[in-house]
């Protein structure tokens, strides 16, 4: 069995502000997997992403990491691409390396593959301005691989971006994820990204709530475009689609 990089074990999650945003929560993820989280809005999605990160402490329960997955081998790209405006492409990507104190001469070599994994090399001497919404999350998604974590979160990276860009974001996402063999944790608002990407997909309650129902998605890889004009997918989506309406109280309980 693969090794698990994060385990979660009756975690919660409490603010002044909000009150108890998340409670309950079980989840382990083995190295390897691409696990994507659905929900209704406000369920704790992204807090919980940024419990796994490291970037807010639970009130309740234990997170327990693999002695590989430390802060500094967690990728995380957010929904907005959240790039320095004044800075190009190569001076983004370089920026987690620069916080380690890696120099700008040192770095070349690992920032411009990652903007070549991600098809941005090319421009690399571009500011965000003059990169199109794809292209800045194209940058993003490199920053978050440059330091090649063991984790990599990523939350609603393509909402923002029109359905064509998205597809192609997807498809060249799985393309690392199987080259790479990172763990990904993803959170979406969309069922039919969920399935396209994940190996796993895990349907939270409307928060502050467990974790409500888990699917494998056992289809073999590399998935191609046409997975998602089959019947398979069709039937998965629906399950899924069901599934997200029970969270919401929209349907009894199975």
């Amino acid at each position: 069995m693969a090794e698990t990089i994060v385990r979660l074990k009756g975690v919660g999650k409490e603010f002044a502000e909000d009150g108890l945003v998340l409670d309950g929560i079980d989840l382990a993820v083995a190295a390897g997997e691409f696990v994507s989280l659905v929900g209704p809005s406000g369920c704790g999605k992204t807090s919980l992403l940024r419990l796994v990160a490291g970037l807010e402490a639970p009130t309740r329960g234990e997170i327990r990491r693999s002695g590989e997955v430390s802060a500094g081998s967690i990728g995380y790209v957010f929904q907005d691409p959240t790039l320095m405006p004044w800075a190009d492409a190569f001076a983004n990507v370089h920026l987690p390396l620069k916080l380690k104190g890696v120099s700008r001469a040192e770095a070349e070599g690992r920032v411009m593959a990652a903007l070549e994994m991600v098809g941005m090399a090319d421009a690399h001497h571009k500011l965000p301005r003059e990169l199109s919404g794809g292209m800045r999350m194209r940058v993003s998604i490199a920053r978050a691989i440059v330091a090649a974590p063991r984790l990599l979160l990523m939350d609603e990276p393509f909402a923002a971006l029109d359905e064509i860009t998205r597809f192609r974001l997807n498809d060249d996402l799985m393309a690392l994820w199987e080259r790479h063999g990172w763990t990904v944790i993803f959170v979406t608002h969309s069922v039919y990204e969920a399935v396209y990407l994940s190996s796993r997909v895990l349907v939270m309650q409307a928060g502050p709530g467990p974790i409500a129902e888990e699917f494998a998605v056992d289809v073999a890889h590399p998935r191609q475009p046409d997975f998602r004009l089959s019947a398979d997918f069709a039937d998965r989506a629906a399950a899924i689609s069901l599934a997200l309406r029970r969270a919401m109280g929209q349907l009894a309980a199975r």
